[in-house]
């Protein structure tokens, strides 16, 4: 009876290092995980990610940002991404309408964290525009 409960135990702890050899591919890879990946992700039969936080960000879009920051936001959109805000640049590196990188988007002012592609177009934008206020248009090199 011995032998058997030995090679359960085996295959046990064999599995488990399997998984803890995945778990760290992933991080290695830059998948993200947790609940907030949970939030981000799109739903079965969802075609591209969430948009997230939409109406929030559409009132201070509307009511915050001046025409003069909305005519800069559209062109560096358009240039870095052609206004696209689940594309992904320079290997997956860079991601959404102004291409940020991740963290800059997480310490962006008034970024809802997360991946940049999981936001609505005027999320983005709004969130580049109040880091082009904080930081000036270096973020964007070729574009800003």
């Amino acid at each position: 009876m011995a032998a058997p409960l030995e090679k359960t135990l085996k295959a046990l702890i064999a599995g488990a290092a399997a998984l803890a050899l995945l778990a760290a591919v992933a991080v290695d890879a830059g998948a993200a995980s947790g609940p907030a990946a949970a939030a981000t992700a799109a739903k079965p039969g969802h075609k591209g990610p969430l948009k997230q936080n939409r109406p929030v960000y559409d009132r201070l879009w509307k009511k915050k940002v001046s025409k003069k920051n909305k005519r800069w936001a559209k062109r560096v959109s358009t240039c870095e991404s052609g206004r696209r805000p689940n594309a992904i640049g320079g290997g997956g590196r860079y991601r959404g309408a102004f291409q940020f990188s991740r963290p800059t988007w997480r310490s962006a002012p008034r970024s809802p964290g997360g991946d940049p592609i999981a936001f609505s177009y005027r999320t983005q934008a709004f969130v580049a525009v109040r880091l082009k206020q904080r930081d000036g248009a270096g973020h964007w090199p070729s574009c800003g």
